[in-house]
Formats: structure tokens, sequence, C-alpha cells
């Protein structure tokens, strides 16, 4: 409750503090120097991520503060990745300096580049602290979904990962009235996909929640399922719904988006994971059977 309370407060402020919409991306103006909505709902969600992961770490008496000593490296990494992935597949690119590639003051981060350096730099990390892996990327998928969650409203805010015009009435009946208003270009409703992100990550949650407390999960299976569920809602449902936002934001390989591909890479990587795990780690515990990781 604490957690949905701290993001309704920060939706309510983004959207209560304007007049109207479409609403402006900057939250603060200092002149030479703004800070935007997209960074502050990020933040929102990364924050809200770390607070429930180090929890439940504690819960399995993991060391104290070990979520946020790795936040000191791993974001900082896990943007650089987002970054690096979109110069990367740019299919317009005008990068002639360094500043120009790191340069997000105009968007141009990637969700599928931060999840591969996170991916690679947490067991490089739990090898380092000599703490164990699969409990930890348990929490991490959990705190994954929270923070995408949280940190889609930060398209809403920028006014982008939208979908083409809305056909059905009845669609935009049932959307709440500030997004659709914000959804509105040139006086046509456009579909949220930011928000079917959201929800369909939402479920995702939920399920995993339902499946430890069923005792269906073992440790370390919840990487393999959120590869599996992300990866087949990213390629197959929003990303083929996705038009160009205001910034323009369609990665591409020989006239592919790249993200439908990576999303499958994702499901294939999912699959290969779980079935590895149930055939090959058949003695691992379930996870809501995991109540100290050092005992």
């Amino acid at each position: 409750m604490i957690m949905i309370h701290i993001f309704l407060m920060v939706l309510f402020l983004a959207i209560g503090s304007q007049s109207s919409a479409p609403y402006s991306r900057v939250a603060i103006d200092f002149g030479s120097i703004q800070i935007y909505w997209y960074a502050i709902f990020i933040l929102t969600g990364v924050f809200i991520a770390a607070y429930y992961s180090q929890n439940e770490l504690n819960r399995l008496n993991y060391p104290k503060d070990i979520i946020y000593d790795g936040l000191l490296i791993g974001l900082p990494l896990a943007i650089l990745g987002a970054r690096l992935y979109y110069v990367l597949f740019d299919p317009i690119p005008h990068y002639k300096t360094f500043l120009d590639i790191i340069n997000i003051s105009k968007g141009g981060l990637a969700i599928h580049g931060a999840i591969i350096t996170t991916l690679v730099f947490v067991p490089i990390f739990c090898k380092i602290k000599k703490i164990k892996l699969l409990p930890l990327i348990d929490t991490l998928m959990i705190g994954f979904l929270i923070g995408q969650i949280v940190g889609r409203f930060g398209n809403f805010m920028n006014h982008e990962a939208y979908g083409p015009a809305i056909q059905s009435a009845w669609v935009i009946d049932i959307l709440p009235k500030f997004i659709v208003e914000q959804m509105t270009l040139g006086n046509v409703v456009h579909h949220p996909t930011f928000l079917y992100e959201g929800l369909w990550n939402l479920s995702m949650l939920v399920t995993l929640i339902i499946l430890k407390k069923k005792r269906l999960l073992k440790v370390g299976e919840n990487l393999g399922l959120y590869l599996i569920w992300y990866g087949l809602g990213r390629g197959i449902i929003i990303e083929p719904m996705r038009v160009n936002g205001a910034y323009g934001d369609a990665l591409m390989i020989m006239d592919i988006p790249v993200n439908i591909i990576m999303s499958l890479v994702f499901v294939a990587l999912g699959v290969v994971y779980l079935f590895f795990s149930r055939l090959k780690m058949k003695n691992l515990p379930y996870q809501v059977d995991l109540v100290n990781v050092t005992s």
C-alpha cells in the first residue's frame, strides 16, 4: 500500500499541477536546466522497486542494503546500456560526438538495453559480493515489473509510446479521462500502448505472486517467466501497435523493428532457461519454502 500511495501521489502531482492536457513533460524549469516528468517517474519506479526488493532480501537474510549497493553501479550501467542500445539501432543516426551519444535530454532510452545490461551485471555483482544469485534474481524480476509499470507513465507525460487511432467508441469510454486527453492528437484519440504494456506487466506481477504462494515456482524461475511474458507482450502485442512518438522511437534493423526481434529472443531464452531449470536443476527449492539463503 505504501508503494501504491507513492505512485499515485507522483501521478497526482504530474497531472494535478497542470490546468489541462496535453500535459507538459517538464516538471521543474530552472531556465537553463529542466527536470522532466519522465525522469521523475523512472526514478520513482526505481525507488519503489528497490524498496520492495531490499525488504524481501532482508527476509532472506541477505546483507543489509545490498540492493542499494548494487544500484550505485547497476543503475548508471543500465541507463548507459539503454542509451547504447538506442544509439546502435537508431535508423536516423545523428551522433557526431561522444556528447551526442550520451545526451538523453530529448529521449533515446530503450528498456531492452537496460534489461540486457542488468542481466549481465547482476551475476558479476553476486560473484564479487559472494551472495547467492537465484533468489536475488527472483526478487529483481518482481522489482523490474514494478519499475516498468511506474516508469511507463513517463512515456505518458512525454506524449509518446502511443498506437494508432482508436476506432471503437467503447474503448475511449472505458479509458480514464486524463489518459484520453493526453493521447488525443489532432482531435483523434490514439491507443495508449504505454498503459497496455503497464497492465500486461501488472498481470505478470500478480501471476508471479500467486504462483509463488501456490508453491508452483522454484528458485530462479521468475527470470524465465519474465523473459517469456514480457517478450510476448512487447514483441507481439505492444510493439506492432506503436507508432513514432513526438521524439521518434522506431529502432530498426534491416527495416524490421529491432524491439520485436529482441523481444522474441527474450521469449526463446526464457523457454530454454525454464527447460534447463526444470530438467537439470530438479533439486532447487520452491520460492515459498526459502526462508534464509545463508542457512
